[in-house]
């Protein structure tokens, strides 16, 4: 049996079309955690219809409710595998609670990490706590390939035991995207207009210091153009209801939607998050980044001129107001994502390898 535990939104694109050829080796079990206000992962696992194990809850921005909801999920996980029967391999991209419960099982531990420095330079004192709970413990780790070996490396790991993949990992759900179905008729939106989807940050993160506010200030700037405003939440709809209601041309998404619902059809992204500014990029969508930290990934957008970082609402205004005037063009930014095609192949057979020499030893 494989285990792989699935925490964050962006891993359940990453794994989509991993889990079939995980499959051919074993049978692969899917936990996952569950929030009222923190259910997007949960959401995802649904719409894609894979099947999951809900264990535990998100433990929200406070260090006790943190650590209180990993101490729960991992209490869970065993009374599970005293059910089931222990897995021989556990597989994940950001789940400390599910590492630790694997090594102490003695499960062989596959790590992919690509976000293990809260920077875009290498400093030993940048080193995500996450990564500091997860990276040592792990028997393989697999990263991408603008991420330096040294960020993990210095965690004690051998060179041998990490290994690079040529490509960004949002190339693997996004290149062959297909036109879905438009939502901005689902939401009754006036498709003549100019699209704008903005993104929160993901601001109860262990490595985000502080809620910024550019994201709400550019709302209200921004609500005085012609154009639709579509704001995707990270943590539940009631408070951004609450504070911008009043905002006739915002629409606040209520449902969870697959990417070929949106991105054909918005004509820039405004993002809070890591992800979806990359997903953005690859699909060649003027993009403009509001996070509050850069990381190895932001850096090699921006180096590259496939995006634009703003640091308070005015910049964003002014921006969307130069592409308003000369149109929202899109870019073929593809092979900037991917050095060779984008697929699992090579990593399954790793993996394949692997797993059969843990079975032997």
């Amino acid at each position: 049996m494989i285990w792989l535990d699935i925490t964050d939104p962006k891993y359940v694109l990453f794994f989509r079309h991993f889990i079939p050829l995980l499959e051919k080796l074993d049978k692969v079990i899917i936990t996952t955690r569950y929030s009222k206000d923190y259910n997007e992962c949960y959401k995802l696992l649904k719409l894609f219809k894979i099947k999951c194990i809900c264990i535990g809850r998100y433990g929200g921005d406070t260090q006790n409710g943190k650590l209180q909801a990993r101490l729960d999920r991992q209490k869970s996980f065993i009374k599970l595998f005293e059910k089931i029967g222990k897995p021989k391999l556990f597989i994940t991209g950001v789940s400390v609670e599910g590492t630790h419960t694997a090594f102490a099982l003695g499960i062989p531990i596959i790590q992919f990490s690509d976000t293990p420095l809260a920077s875009d330079t290498f400093t030993i004192k940048k080193i995500t706590a996450v990564a500091k709970l997860t990276l040592p413990l792990s028997t393989l780790i697999f990263r991408p390939f603008v991420v330096p070996e040294i960020c993990y490396s210095s965690l004690g790991i051998q060179s041998k035991n990490i290994i690079s993949y040529d490509f960004i990992d949002v190339a693997l759900w996004l290149k062959d995207l297909k036109k879905g179905k438009d939502f901005r008729k689902s939401y009754g939106l006036d498709i003549t207009k100019p699209t704008l989807l903005l993104r929160e940050e993901e601001y109860k993160a262990h490595y985000v210091k502080k809620k910024l506010p550019v994201i709400y200030d550019s709302i209200k700037l921004l609500s005085t153009l012609d154009v639709n405003l579509v704001l995707m939440p990270r943590y539940g709809d009631l408070e951004l209801k609450a504070n911008f209601s009043h905002i006739k041309n915002l629409t606040i998404l209520e449902k969870k939607l697959d990417p070929s619902d949106f991105y054909p059809y918005i004509d820039m992204l405004i993002g809070g998050g890591g992800t979806m500014n990359l997903e953005s990029c690859y699909l060649g969508i003027p993009t403009i980044s509001t996070r509050s930290l850069f990381l190895f990934h932001d850096k090699y957008l921006l180096e590259n001129n496939l995006m634009h970082h703003c640091q308070d609402a005015n910049m964003v205004f002014d921006i969307v107001k130069k592409y308003l005037n000369t149109g929202f063009k899109r870019q073929d930014n593809k092979h900037f994502f991917e050095k060779e095609n984008a697929s699992f192949e090579r990593i399954f057979k790793i993996i394949k390898k692997f797993f059969n020499l843990s079975l032997s030893n």
